[in-house]
Order: structure tokens, then sequence, then C-alpha cells
């Protein structure tokens, strides 16, 4: 049969997994498919050296070989070279009543983020490459206390209060080379790194004892890229970092290896009936294990360096008995490593898994990892499932527990939710694509729909290591996707989306027997839900009609004190926003979405433009929740004028340029509320600017603060 040029391409790329989207999305599982993973594969062992690891990463790299031909990127390991030569309220000494502070998906468990406030009313920013500090309160005296250049981009930050401490948390993407870093003393420490088209985590320590000279006092910088951090109340920090780990010099090189595979690749591909494949792997699986006897094993853990301003060296780690593994082989070398520390960089303690793990989820007692099947191994066949580890980090280190399989992806965190001994779980299922057996691209069969589920799991204990599904409500949706999930004690609401937005209930009472008490559906959909109390849910997220999404964003308020009955309360589209397109940070970042129970007010960052480019927009809408919980009023637009400088090259005709107009005003990203005796004070964060208002009074600036 003649495959045409266009049907191969897209069949290598199937096999090689470069169409795939990482392990949380994978098209390649089936609802239909028997190819199910058993559960007790993903329990995990400990390894007992750094020969057990030696026969984990042989057996790992073997299979892949075979299945999808790692040896197509061959990038080298990190290695480090350091260069130890481093050099309204008007009372100014009022504190706020209250403050909201970070919008957390569990109240007993911190979460990193861009701005984080104190108790006396002071304010920390990350913008760029800097940390400012503002004296916030009162409002009127609004102020900046110092800017502290940090040398990398961040976005994160954990604030520890009774020990005056910052911990900065940033990625850097690529390769890095022989870049000056800032050290205490602020001399520099020059830094090279190697690093292959992965990625590297920058920890850094501020002490922000004295407001106004915030100090660098430890700077870690990690191999791998950031998951996400957690703080569970009291406790130490929790960081889950992702290490692709990387093919050794010893296979890249081995060119008998090299051809021998390619001769496997083409019989395989050609399905000769004269060549016995079986041979040929086990050649191939003793050019591989003799390849990976040369190599130190040590060498290929994940690296650490610790900056000071005395010296810049490599620190202890990682090392081969504290990895543990699961009974899969996975589709990329893959670790998820697991660090705690102090807020000061003192006692950390390290841990690994070999998986390919890409989200996390924290209650007040556990850590989960999740990783889809995607991320396990390459099959046409395998179905689509979830797996779950369970990690008790209540003694200040992840200590694993248990591990469970759910059928489909999971959307993000907020998917799942631990209460009174369980973990609920939502996902999506997609049925799997077939291989292409055909001529032309245009004749690809199109795949099954798709199918939502809810899952109820009782936790693993010391008697039980396995997360044990307990109940579940299977099949909901078919065709539509899970846009967004809250657990809320013992109730679960869902969202899902094709072309109109239902809005599911469940009563999660009896673990094992939820139940779907109602259904909703509306245009449109919600990218995020909010409890209001214990009867109403405060959503925003893409507006639309019958016939889809008009481009439009919106807020909705939903009255679910009766689960068999959800109601539409009421919904609401700024003026500002109305026939234009527009989107929100809020609508993938949680942290981005302000509600005040006090001042019933929903704060949103919001851009877009209107009916043409000289509408474009870029503010806060604020709107304001009913005092009966019955309607939703819009209370003003918050704009941050503060103009950036464009990449876009301007047109002969200026005035018809779109340059003239996008991408140039300032970002909205946060907003918080302080509070005192007299009042409700408003602040919003843009990347060029903090702003202040009167809560009930937005048509004029009580301060503004523009960053250095």
């Amino acid at each position: 049969m003649k495959i045409s040029s266009l049907t191969l391409t897209l069949m290598t790329c199937l096999l090689l997994l470069n169409c795939s989207n990482a392990s949380q999305d994978s098209t390649l599982g089936s609802a239909l498919s028997p190819n199910k993973v058993p559960q007790e594969r993903t329990s995990l062992r400990q390894l007992a050296d750094c020969e057990d690891y030696r026969r984990s990463f042989t057996n790992s790299i073997t299979r892949q070989l075979l299945d999808q031909g790692l040896l197509r990127v061959m990038p080298m390991m990190m290695e480090m070279e350091v260069s130890s030569d481093v050099a309204v309220s008007t009372d100014a000494n009022s504190v706020p009543t209250g403050i909201t502070g970070t919008n957390l998906q569990e109240t007993t468990v911190d979460e990193p983020d861009l701005v984080k406030t104190m108790n006396d009313g002071t304010m920390l920013v990350l913008q760029e490459e800097k940390l400012h500090i503002l004296r916030a309160f009162p409002p009127t005296e609004m102020s900046l206390l110092a800017s502290l250049s940090i040398g990398v981009p961040a976005e994160k930050m954990f604030l520890d209060e009774s020990l005056q401490k910052v911990v900065i948390l940033a990625t850097s993407y690529g390769y890095v080379a022989a870049r000056n870093l800032p050290t205490p003393d602020q001399r520099g420490a020059t830094l090279s790194l190697q690093i292959g088209g992965s990625a590297n985590t920058e920890v850094i320590f501020v002490d922000i004892s004295d407001r106004t000279k915030p100090e660098i006092i430890n700077r870690w910088l990690l191999q791998g890229s950031l998951l996400d951090g957690r703080r569970p109340l009291n406790n130490r920090i929790q960081l889950a970092i992702q290490v692709p780990l990387q093919l050794p010099n010893s296979i890249q090189n081995d060119l008998l290896l090299q051809k021998k595979l390619g001769e496997y690749y083409e019989a395989k591909f050609e399905n000769n009936p004269d060549q016995d494949l079986s041979e040929m792997e086990l050649e191939i699986e003793a050019l591989v294990e003799l390849a990976v006897s040369k190599q130190d094993m040590a060498e290929i853990l994940p690296k650490a360096l610790q900056l000071s301003d005395i010296a810049s060296q490599e620190i202890p780690w990682l090392s081969c008995d504290e990895i543990s593994e699961p009974d899969l082989t996975l589709n990329s070398l893959g670790m998820t490593l697991l660090v705690s520390f102090e807020s000061d960089g003192s006692n950390y303690q390290t841990s690994a898994v070999l998986n390919n793990a890409w989200q996390i989820y924290g209650s007040s007692k556990h850590l989960y990892l999740i990783q889809g099947s995607s991320g396990w191994w390459w099959n046409a066949e395998q179905s689509d499932q979830t797996a779950i580890w369970q990690l008790d980090w209540q003694s200040g280190h992840p200590i694993y527990e248990g591990s469970g399989l759910v059928d489909g992806q999971v959307l993000n965190s907020f998917s799942l939710s631990e209460y009174e001994g369980h973990l609920r779980v939502a996902t999506t299922e997609r049925p799997n694509s077939p291989m292409i057996p055909v001529e032309d691209i245009r004749e690809v069969i199109e795949p099954s729909q798709s199918l939502n589920h809810l899952f109820v799991f009782k936790l693993a204990d010391k008697e039980n290591s396995e997360l044990e599904q307990v109940g579940s409500v299977l099949n909901l949706a078919p065709g539509e996707r899970v846009q967004s999930a809250r657990f809320v004690s013992d109730r679960g609401y869902l969202v899902t989306f094709r072309q109109v937005d239902p809005l599911f209930t469940f009563d999660l009472s009896t673990p094992a027997k939820p139940t779907l008490e109602g259904e909703l559906k509306i245009p449109g959909f919600s990218n995020y839900m909010h409890p209001v109390g214990e009867t109403h849910l405060l959503t925003v997220g893409p507006a639309g009609d019958d016939d889809g999404l008009s481009g439009e964003w919106q807020a909705q308020l939903f009255d679910v004190s009766d689960l068999t009955n959800p109601e539409q309360v009421d919904t609401l589209i700024p003026s500002k926003l109305k026939g234009g397109r527009a989107y929100s940070e809020a609508g993938w970042d949680h942290h981005a979405f302000t509600y005040d129970p006090r001042s019933r007010l929903l704060v949103t960052p919001i851009q877009g433009y209107g009916k043409n480019w000289e509408s474009q927009f870029s503010g806060f809408s604020v709107i304001e929740v009913g005092p009966e919980l019955t309607s939703l009023t819009e209370r003003g637009w918050i704009e941050h004028e503060g103009k950036l400088s464009s990449d876009c090259e301007p047109s002969l005709n200026e005035e018809s340029s779109p340059c003239k107009f996008w991408n140039l005003k300032s970002q909205p990203r946060r907003s918080l509320l302080m509070s005192d005796n007299l009042s409700d004070y408003l602040y919003t964060i843009s990347n060029t600017a903090v702003q202040t208002h009167q809560a009930d009074n937005f048509s004029e600036k009580l301060a503004e603060v523009n960053y250095p």
C-alpha cells in the first residue's frame, strides 16, 4: 500500500509522541479498551542502592527505545561549572483590621503567589526580576519601601511572617551560561550551566526583617522544572519538581546500538515476516545494558547548587536509595523530586519518585502526585487513566502511603478534594485515536465521544496501601469536557462544556453512594467556581449564547441550596466588555480571583478590546454581590493605564496599525482588600503599578505607586 508523505509524517509523529500534549492530555486512551493498568502496578517500591537504580534505568531505556525511538532527541545531562569569585484612614501608625490575602484551594494549605501581605499592611509584589516591598496601609500613605533585584523573572513566593522570611520560586528554561546572579553582598556569582533543553528551578531566600533593606540570605539552583509548591499550616515548605532524566553519553555515542535500532524500526514498521523481532529486541537490550553498565548512576541524579557570598558549590542533594519507582515504564525518562525545607533554607530533605507527574494537590494531611497514562508507556490501545500517589506530609517531609488509578484525566488540582478520610476525583475520559491505516489524512476516523466521571476513594492507610474506590458517578455529558470542578464539604460541583454549560450538583454525604442531584444548562461556561457561604456559587468564565461562545467575559451567581434544583440567580457582563473580546487570568489561575465576604465585592483582572483596536482595555472589573445573595451589580472599572514598550513594528500608516494600540497597556494581575474601622480599601496590582481606592468609591484614586 502506498502511503502519502503527510500520512507517514503524522504516523511517525504519533509513534514518537511529538504530537501529544505531555502527560496531562492524552488522546491515546479508550473507554472501550481493555488495556487498563492493574491497580497494584502503581504501588511504589523504594530502590535499595545505585545498582537497583541502574536496573530500573536500563529497563526503562530499553522499553522506550523499542517502543518510540528515544534516540531522536539526545540532550546532554546538566553540567555545572562554578566560579567561586563571588563578588481614608490617615493615621500613619494604623494597621488594617482585615486583609483578604491569597485565594487558596484549601484554607489550611498555603500556596505561592506573586503578591503577599503582612498583618501590618506591608505588601510584597514580584514584578519581572524584582521584589518590591510597599507600605500599603494606611492607603493614603502608600509608598515604596524597597526594591530588591533577584536576577531572574519570578511569579511565585511564600511569606513566613513569623520569621520575617520570603521564599521566591522561579523557573528558567533552555541554555543558561555565565549569568551573573545577585548574592547577599550583591557582588555577584558567575554560574555556567549546560541544561540541554531542560529547565532549572531557583529558590531565593530573603530576609525582610528590615523592610527598607531586604537581603538575600540563601539561594539554590535546582535541576528540573517546578510543578508547584505548598506549605501546610505551621509546617515546612514543600516543592515538587519534575526532572527529565537524559540519556547518558554511553548510549548516545553507541553507534552499534543506533545501527541495530534503525534495523529494528525498519523491520517493525514494514512488518517483515522474515525478521524475528524478539531476537532483535534481546540484542538491543544487551547493548543497552552494556552501555548503562559504564555509567556512574550517581552522575545522572538531579543536581543542586547553593550560591553564597563566598562560593557557589554543588551540595549533597539526592541519593539512589531515596528514590521510589512504580511498576510502570515511562514514555520519557522522568523523576518527580520532592523537596521540603524551612523558610530560611535550613534542614532540607529530598526524595524522588520515578514518574512523570504533572500536577499536585495538597490537603492538610497529604500531598498527592498526579500523572496521566500518556506519561507511562506508548501504546495505541492504552486506556485513558490517571495514577494518583498519596503521601503523608504531616511529619515535615512527604512519606508514601498508597496509590490508586482512576479512569480519565484530571483538569487541575480543583479536580481533587480530600474530605473526612476520602478523596473525591473528577475526570474526563477520552477515547483512543486509532493508528492511521489510510493513504490520506482526510480519511482519519473520528474518535468516540469523551465521558466525564466523579469517583470517591477511601484513603490509603497503614493496613491498606491502596486508594480504594468506594463510589462513583459515571458517563456524564458525553462529548464534553470538564471545564471546572469544586468540592465543598460533602457537596460536589462540575461544569462541562461543548456548546452550552451544564452545571452538575452532587451529594457526597455518603461516600459509597455519591449521587447526581441536579443539572442546569446555560450558555457559556465557568472556568472557576468559588463558594459563597454554603448555599451559593460565584463563578467567572467566557460568556455565550445557544450558538456557542461570544468572546465576552461574565460573572454568574448560582443558588445551590437545593442540590436537586440549582438556579442561576444572576449573570453580569461588565459594560466595558460588551460586544468585544475579553479574557481574565482568573480563568486559569484562581489567585487572580478576589472575593471579599465583608464588602461582598468580586474583583477580577480583565484584558481585551471592544469593536476596534482603539477600544483596548486593561484593568479590573468590580462587581458587588447583593446582600441577600440575589443579584450582581457592576460597581466600577479600574483602569491601569501604564504603558509598556512594544516589540510590534508599526506600519507606514500608523493610524491603521494595531501596533499603535495592541499590547501596549500594563497587565492587570492581582487585587486585594484591606479594611479598618472606617472603611474597606481596594488595592489593584498590575505589572507596572499598585493603585488603591476606597471600596465604595472608584472615581478617585487614594494613591498609586509605580515600580522603578
